[in-house]
């Protein structure tokens, strides 16, 4: 065992003694730390942090979804349903209807001819409950009026229309991005789809 003797504090000691002091309360951090965190003090300031923070990302996530929301708006109407009655209903090709119940429009129907492919009908947009109804009048409108095929184009993010469509014989024919900087930057996949009326 050393010999340790008890001296007076000189000048030439004060980096020595600090570091003594430092190592000896360094040996004890966990423990107080552990201490703080039994506080009821310390526990309800680490929960409202927490709090403070989980509302921040929702406020964030909030902000985000209304400018996505609308930006994926405007881009939707700025094309052809910015005027309806010029893109829809001056030619005998295209149409545009509306779901009415007791006065009140609850879904709306669109069909153009699909630039893309000639003789076929393209659904330009459904919107409402009972999608059978209104997919069957682009259909028979289409069939009416001479067009050798219906094409119905959705998104990624539009499940029960690709579920609908495929459960009523439409094949794919198409995918490719959404043509808008918007689609592509949210990676919005659109299908379309075909069959030939009467099939």
């Amino acid at each position: 065992m050393e010999d340790y003797w008890i001296r007076r504090f000189e000048d030439r000691d004060y980096e020595e003694a600090r570091e003594v002091l430092i190592s000896g309360l360094n040996e004890h951090s966990s423990t107080l730390f552990r201490c703080a965190l039994q506080q009821p003090g310390i526990q309800l300031a680490l929960l409202s942090v927490f709090l403070v923070l989980a509302l921040a990302v929702l406020a964030v996530n909030r902000t985000a979804y209304q400018f996505v929301s609308i930006c994926w708006t405007e881009v939707a109407l700025k094309d052809d349903l910015l005027d309806i009655k010029k893109s829809y209903m001056e030619t005998s090709d295209s149409f545009f209807w509306v779901a009415d119940c007791n006065g009140k429009v609850v879904g709306t129907i669109a069909a153009l001819p699909f630039k893309e492919m000639v003789g076929a009908l393209e659904l330009k947009c459904i919107q409402g409950n009972n999608n059978n109804i209104y997919l069957y009048t682009v259909i028979d409108f289409a069939q009416a009026n001479g067009f050798q095929s219906t094409v119905l184009c959705t998104s990624v993010i539009q499940h029960e229309g690709k579920k609908l469509y495929e459960r009523l014989g439409f094949r794919k024919i198409k995918e490719y991005f959404w043509p808008s900087l918007l689609g592509k930057a949210l990676g919005l996949v659109k299908f379309c789809y075909n069959e030939l009326p009467g099939t």
